[in-house]
């Protein structure tokens, strides 16, 4: 996620030198060079060495071969009334557990009881000086105005005692702190950290991890034509336990990957059987973010991502097999470009009964996307985004529990935990991931199935009541959240 701030004299000439600089060069590159204006921007020559790919033209070749079995898209819709009706019928269905983290940000440098209103974008830190008021001290778990204090972390073990360990684990990024760095190194040093501590105190975890925007040097900013990206030869070799040879060639090389879920090195006999046929697969969601200004200069599919992606779902396609997409920034924020979003709608359209679960943070908030289809508009499937780890902007330390139905790798249940920081800096007992909600019951719904989520869509307009309960859920109850009303 990104924000204006307040900046010091060092941030702000990082901020010239890394954004203003390159934007100009992207835009003089591309916008300014005789071919492109006078063919493309201003199409008045009459040759032209350009071919305009229309978003139209990209869909309707997507959908020209779409299944007869997917035509009414009321496929994810029909496999949740299967397990409905299996549940009416008695018959038990096997699950499993997943965790899902984003958004992390640890501030390295966290020091309670320094100022948490310092001047500058990253406060709490032995170097933002001595708080002058107790209403201004950073707590000892946390603030609201600061990124994520790194010792909250390790109070996740009280949840594992509540949920069991997780089969495998989520991880989609912005693990550093929201300052602006050029040093690579300082920009990756949260992603090692939080790697050694998970392989310090739980070593036999499946991670499936993936990077977010705020990694990269200056934070945000990704060159697509680098051959090999310093902060992902980095991130790279931390995750080397957790990514096989060949997974960690294709993230070196073009900063996503497809990952055979059984093939992940610690993986157990039984994690294998629930897991067959199942594919990870881990978008770089820099190909759309607004505020990548390389991807000005770019004409083209930024790391030809979407050739890839559109590849790998006809692979799991033919393979029978079906996939679990994960990434930084979800298609349907305004963050991600409409170029790329409205292609990865023709693709969620046409794959809709591959995929089964899409996982995404970048907002900080808790939040759920209806993906609808392109002709008539039905709801297909659903983009869950995780609330936040870190405090910053005045979130409640958050993370997901998902229980997947192990045949269909659909999510029956999605459980948020929540530390309510306020409450945690006054008693340390406090200080544990707590059961918030579980996001269907929460909202009356019967199930997770994507209909039912577009008809909670339509209540928000008219129930007062429940959206104000999803506003205060996507704040994770912490600062802007409005109380819900209690009756009595």
């Amino acid at each position: 996620m990104v924000a204006l701030f307040l900046y010091d004299q060092k941030q702000g000439d990082i901020i010239s030198n890394a954004y203003i600089k390159p934007l100009m060069e992207n835009f003089k590159k591309k916008t300014f060079n005789p071919s492109y204006f006078c063919e493309v921007l201003v199409p008045i020559c009459q040759e032209s060495q350009f071919e305009v790919l229309k978003v139209e033209d990209y869909t309707n070749r997507i959908l020209s071969d779409k299944p007869e079995s997917i035509q009414n898209n009321d496929f994810i819709d029909k496999l949740y009334q299967k397990i409905e009706d299996d549940k009416k019928n008695g018959i038990a269905r096997e699950t499993m557990l997943m965790y899902h983290f984003s958004d992390l940000h640890w501030n390295m440098k966290y020091e309670a009881g320094t100022s948490d209103d310092c001047g500058t974008i990253v406060c709490c830190s032995n170097d933002s000086g001595v708080a002058p008021s107790e209403d201004k001290s950073a707590g000892k778990w946390g603030d609201y105005r600061c990124d994520a204090n790194p010792k909250l972390f390790h109070q996740i073990i009280y949840t594992l005692n509540m949920t069991g360990s997780p089969d495998f684990i989520i991880w989609t990024g912005d693990n550093t702190a929201h300052s602006i760095e050029k040093d690579p190194h300082v920009t990756t040093n949260a992603t090692v950290a939080i790697t050694e501590f998970i392989e310090n105190h739980s070593p036999d975890s499946v991670i499936f991890p993936i990077h977010g925007n705020h990694e990269f040097n200056p934070m945000n900013v990704q060159d697509f034509n680098k051959k090999i990206d310093p902060v992902i030869e980095y991130v790279s070799e931390a995750w080397s336990k957790w990514l096989t040879p060949e997974v960690k060639e294709e993230y070196l090389k073009k900063t996503y990957y497809s990952y055979d879920a059984v093939t992940h090195p610690d993986t157990t006999p039984e994690f294998k059987r629930k897991m067959t046929g199942t594919r990870i697969i881990a978008m770089n969601t820099q190909n759309c973010y607004f505020f990548n200004f390389q991807l000005v200069g770019q004409t083209n599919d930024p790391g030809q991502e979407l050739e890839w992606l559109e590849a790998t779902l006809r692979d799991v396609e033919a393979k029978n097999e079906v996939a679990i997409i994960v990434g930084h920034i979800s298609p349907g924020v305004p963050d991600c470009l409409s170029v790329v979003s409205l292609r990865l709608r023709a693709l969620m359209d046409r794959f809709q009964h591959v995929v089964r679960l899409n996982l995404f943070g970048h907002t900080h908030n808790e939040e759920f996307e209806v993906v609808r289809s392109v002709g008539d508009g039905k709801p297909i499937n659903v983009n869950h985004l995780t609330p936040s780890f870190t405090t910053f902007t005045g979130r409640n330390p958050s993370f997901r529990a998902i229980t997947l139905d192990v045949k269909t790798k659909l999510p029956v249940k999605i459980q948020t935990y929540t530390v309510f920081l306020d409450k945690a800096n006054v008693d340390d007992e406090n200080a544990k991931f707590v059961f918030s909600h579980e996001l269907a019951s929460e909202y009356g719904m019967d199930d997770l199935r994507p209909s039912n989520f577009l008809n909670i869509t339509t209540r928000f307009m008219t129930d007062e009541d429940l959206a104000v309960k999803y506003k205060y859920n996507m704040y994770a109850g912490g600062q802007g959240a409005d109380p819900i009303k209690t009756s009595g």
